[in-house]
């Protein structure tokens, strides 16, 4: 019992310890960028999965600069957001030409063009460009997702 005590009170003396220069080193890595996107009805603005427009299984997205090739995706139906993810980019993928598909339909092409960059010992991912072509869209500002309007 008495080594525990002991070794508590080093642990905590040495946490508390701290250097004139630990004041001015900020906590800024943001990571990598991730972007998420929400399919809705262009008419109601219901999301397409959640009243079964859409099924999650015809979700294709593929890169146009790499023959078409597959791209990895995320589909989260937490809280009926029913959201597609995409990502990361910016610090290993820095320009990417997807195209989000729903079995044969095109729905969007995303253009994008991030980078990592730091500043002021801080790292983050640095939007140069991000286009939505083939779709109407607008970014909900409470949540930061992309809220894609489809016709049907």
């Amino acid at each position: 019992m008495k080594n525990f005590i002991l070794v508590c009170f080093a642990v905590f003396a040495l946490n508390s310890c701290k250097s004139d220069d630990d004041s001015n080193i900020p906590y800024c890595e943001s990571g990598p960028l991730g972007l998420s996107f929400q399919l809705l009805d262009k008419t109601t603005g219901e999301n397409l999965f959640t009243n079964a427009t859409f099924s999650p299984a015809d979700i294709t997205v593929l890169d146009l600069d790499n023959n078409n090739s597959r791209v990895q995706f995320k589909f989260i139906s937490e809280n009926d957001y029913n959201t597609i993810g995409l990502g990361p980019f910016g610090w290993g993928t820095n320009i990417v030409n997807y195209v989000l598909k729903v079995g044969e339909r095109n729905i969007f092409i995303l253009h994008l063009d991030a980078e990592r960059k730091t500043e002021d010992g801080c790292s983050f991912v640095q939007i140069n460009k991000l286009e939505i072509e083939n779709a109407e869209y607008s970014q909900n500002t409470q949540n930061g997702i992309y809220e894609i309007l489809v016709e049907l």
